[in-house]
């Protein structure tokens, strides 16, 4: 959950690039259809996206966003490996046979999510102006509600904009069979729905350095609580000689709480070079902080054509609670989880945009991004020498849009 004003460098920006702004009472509409694939057969997705701008005048802007995701493929199930073959059954009540010496994986996952947005942007007067929302997405298992509420002041003869804001989350976590009690063994009863709340507040600062060069620099905290654990998440209980005794429910703390520093600069080179360069701090309690740099670089190639190649570095210790397995030997703690996203690991991305000028006006854009995740490499028992729990994965993501 971000509030829309962190996108206000993107916005400021588009003047420095010579974007053109929505002209008075027109409809200004971007779609978009975009592919996800992991590697290994994992989880493969494709979506539609839409957002649609109207703009009664510079103070008055309405922006509606929709979206419809479809995923599939198979997702770690949080079961250790072993060089014993193994039996499971999944959420949805199919046996999954698990090959000895294999990742278990769950093949079974599948879901649809629909989302949509609808945000409110009005100036107040010649120094105020308010940003006003409400987010809503459903997948077959999972209700979200949102509220966002920004609200900035424009000084120094408008070089400069403070913001703060807030965004509120309602979440319904809807389980199939119900959620699990946490560290239960896989298969006991499971009944109801979790429920989670986000929170976030916002304070932003938005410096245009020149007439080449603006900065943003922004501080949040967030807060979440209720149901935090991802209800389709086993960990292992095995044995020192490496077979796998027992699974059971994950168990994560139902609060986090957490800081985000987030600093962007983007610098107009020369009249055909772009460049975008921004940093992003995380901490929280359970440990997962994490540190993301991205760089881009646009390109202006003439008869409104251009190219922006872009990388992104992203490092995440693990969670205080994260183990790939417990062992037979230890106590039950009282929150563990094997669930690969919270483990320690980096991630790369490199990818490219291009952009044209098409018929009719139209602007269009094409997108290809190679993600590969690295994890940290973390030692089983010597019965399990030679597996990975966490091996990782790469992805490639292709989207083409269209602005009209």
């Amino acid at each position: 959950m971000q509030l829309s004003t962190w996108q206000s460098l993107a916005l400021a920006a588009a003047s420095l690039v010579g974007t053109s702004s929505v002209q008075a009472a027109q409809w200004e509409h971007d779609a978009a259809l975009l592919y996800y694939g992991e590697s290994d057969e994992r989880v493969q997705a494709g979506s539609i996206k839409y957002q649609g701008k109207r703009g009664a005048d510079e103070d008055d802007k309405f922006t509606v966003t929709a979206g419809v995701d479809a995923l599939t493929g198979a997702s770690p199930l949080g079961v250790a490996p072993s060089y014993n073959a193994q039996t499971m059954t999944s959420p949805s009540g199919k046996t999954i046979q698990i090959p000895a010496g294999q990742l278990p994986l769950d093949d079974s996952f599948k879901d649809v999510r629909v989302s949509g947005a609808l945000q409110w942007d009005k100036g107040i007067n010649e120094q105020w102006r308010h940003n006003s929302g409400v987010t809503f997405s459903k997948e077959y298992d999972y209700l979200h509600t949102g509220v966002n509420s920004t609200l900035s002041r424009n000084v120094n003869n408008k070089n400069t904009t403070l913001s703060a804001g807030v965004a509120l989350g309602y979440d319904q976590v809807q389980a199939i069979e119900g959620k699990p009690v946490p560290l239960t063994l896989a298969g006991s009863a499971r009944a109801g729905d979790g429920t989670k709340k986000n929170a976030e507040v916002m304070l932003g600062v938005t410096q245009v350095l020149s007439k080449r060069a603006i900065a943003q620099l922004n501080y949040s905290y967030s807060q979440a609580s209720g149901y935090l654990n991802d209800p389709y998440k086993y960990i292992s209980i095995t044995t020192p000689a490496g077979v796998v005794n027992e699974n059971r429910y994950e168990a994560r703390p139902d609060t986090r709480k957490g800081h985000t520093v987030y600093a962007a600069l983007k610098y107009k080179a020369n009249d055909k070079t772009t460049l975008t360069s921004s940093v992003r701090l995380q901490q929280n309690d359970w440990g997962t902080d994490s540190f993301t740099a991205e760089q881009a670089v646009r390109f202006d190639l003439g008869n409104e054509r251009s190219i922006e190649p872009s990388v992104r570095f992203y490092h995440q210790k693990a969670a205080d609670f994260y183990k790939p397995q417990l062992l037979t030997t230890e106590a039950l703690p009282h929150y563990a989880s094997a669930d690969y996203r919270l483990a320690e690991f980096n991630a790369y991305t490199v990818g490219a945009t291009y952009r044209w000028k098409g018929s009719k006006n139209k602007e269009w854009r094409i997108t290809g991004e190679y993600y590969k995740q690295k994890p940290k490499a973390v030692a089983l028992t010597a019965g399990q020498a030679g597996l990975n729990a966490n091996p990782g994965f790469e992805a490639v993501m292709v989207s083409l849009g269209v602005k009209f």
